[in-house]
């Protein structure tokens, strides 16, 4: 099923004619038209029209075909979770206590030599004795 395919399921599943969907979902009813007759593709501003007025559909399902259609069933308040996978495909997130990790203490550093560079091009080199 594609794109158009899908817009046109939703249209169906609410019971609208094109031109009620076009007013629902707030575009030109030329443009539901020019869509569903093939001569153009759904754009962007479409598609997040249509998720904007239907607040339940599922847009993975809208954009990919991918899950079910409706997140929950229209007409129904979509609840904090519903968008949540189905049960046994969650990534369930376990709570621990936060610990800091333990950076190991760099060896103190100690001077070895000490190059002094002068104009004319001569040097002096300054060596630590042990």
């Amino acid at each position: 099923m594609n794109e158009r395919e899908r817009i046109d399921a939703v249209r169906k599943s609410m019971n609208l004619s094109a031109r009620q969907f076009a007013e629902e979902i707030h575009v030109r009813p030329g443009t539901i038209s020019n869509m569903m007759a093939g001569r153009n593709n759904p754009s962007l501003e479409v598609m997040k029209r249509i998720m904007e007025s239907y607040p339940t559909l599922n847009p993975e399902w809208l954009i990919s075909g991918v899950g079910d259609m409706w997140r929950t069933p229209p007409g129904q308040e979509a609840g904090l979770f519903d968008s949540l996978a189905p049960e046994g495909k969650r990534n369930v997130v376990r709570s621990t206590t936060k610990e800091e990790p333990q950076v190991p203490a760099a060896p103190p550093k100690q001077i070895r030599n000490i190059v002094v560079y002068y104009t004319d091009g001569t040097y002096e080199e300054f060596l630590r004795n042990n």
